[in-house]
């Protein structure tokens, strides 16, 4: 099978995503934005951005910029409100919103969707079954790793198949690397915080042993994570709390430009056409 990894984008602002959830969306994300554009198109990289409908309600043009540059756009969610904390009724407000906002500026149909904060845990498989009845195809809102707020330990690294009364998830989580010390490691190196403190040399290492494995290295990052100046230009953001989000920004350009540059990356949706084509077999969860 070819070796082909995934590149995605979570297209959200900082301060209302992260800090106030009930603050407008900052102009800094459209800054941003453009930043990681540019530093795409310099290395001829198609990403898939998932867009928060508030964001693209308040910022149209950007998401066209992200349609004319040749990137596939999917949905995010409206508020950036954790899925684990909203009702079933308001999580399909939520996808249906965000699914006509996007399909609107786009003219293309929304059929992908990564949850905020990746709040989709084992209790809460029945979210998938109301993904499909929004019409929802594939996801990557699993992090295959148990955190103190969020995460399903051990998941199905690389693609697996959910199927509920409604209709089929194909699911690609982003990227965990597994070692055998004195019992087995789950590492985070898919993105985020983790992403920003491994160094280039373990974040290469992580993928050479996914893709020997035969699984796609599956990326995520943020806007706010190409401007390392943000955090200092914002008021009310605590000393402690810009140090612990600003901790890796400055070199966090630097450090994805090398790993575009070592291997193929390219859109969720390109990845989940070639390993639902070539994979022989492959993971199915029922819920």
């Amino acid at each position: 099978m070819m070796q082909v990894n995934a590149l995605t984008i979570d297209l959200e602002d900082w301060y209302q995503s992260t800090f106030d959830p009930e603050s407008e969306i900052s102009h800094f994300c459209v800054k941003n934005t453009k930043r990681v554009l540019e530093l795409l198109d310099k290395y001829n990289v198609k990403a898939t951005f998932f867009v928060q409908g508030m964001v693209a309600r308040k910022y149209p043009e950007i998401v066209k910029l992200v349609k004319e540059k040749g990137h596939e756009i999917q949905s995010h969610g409206y508020s950036h409100r954790p899925l684990n904390k909203l009702s079933p009724e308001e999580i399909k407000k939520e996808l249906l919103e965000t699914k006509k906002i996007l399909e609107d500026i786009t003219g293309k149909e929304v059929i992908g969707f990564r949850a905020p904060d990746f709040s989709i845990d084992k209790k809460r498989l029945w979210i998938f079954e109301i993904m499909a009845e929004c019409g929802i195809k594939y996801d990557s809102s699993i992090f295959p790793v148990r955190t103190r707020r969020y995460g399903i330990n051990n998941f199905e690294r690389g693609y697996s198949k959910i199927i509920t009364k409604s209709g089929v998830i194909e699911e690609l989580p982003v990227s965990i690397l597994k070692i055998n010390l004195f019992k087995q490691i789950n590492i985070p190196v898919g993105g985020g915080g983790y992403f920003r403190l491994f160094p280039y040399k373990f974040l290469s290492f992580s993928l050479d042993l996914l893709n020997k494995k035969n699984l796609p290295f599956v990326v995520y990052c943020h806007p706010y994570e190409f401007n390392h100046k943000e955090l200092s230009m914002l008021e009310g953001v605590t000393l402690f709390l810009r140090l612990h989000q600003g901790i890796g920004r400055k070199g966090f350009a630097k450090k994805l430009s090398k790993l575009l540059q070592k291997a193929k990356f390219t859109t969720i949706s390109k990845v989940i056409e070639i390993f639902r084509n070539n994979s022989r077999s492959f993971k199915t969860v029922y819920v």
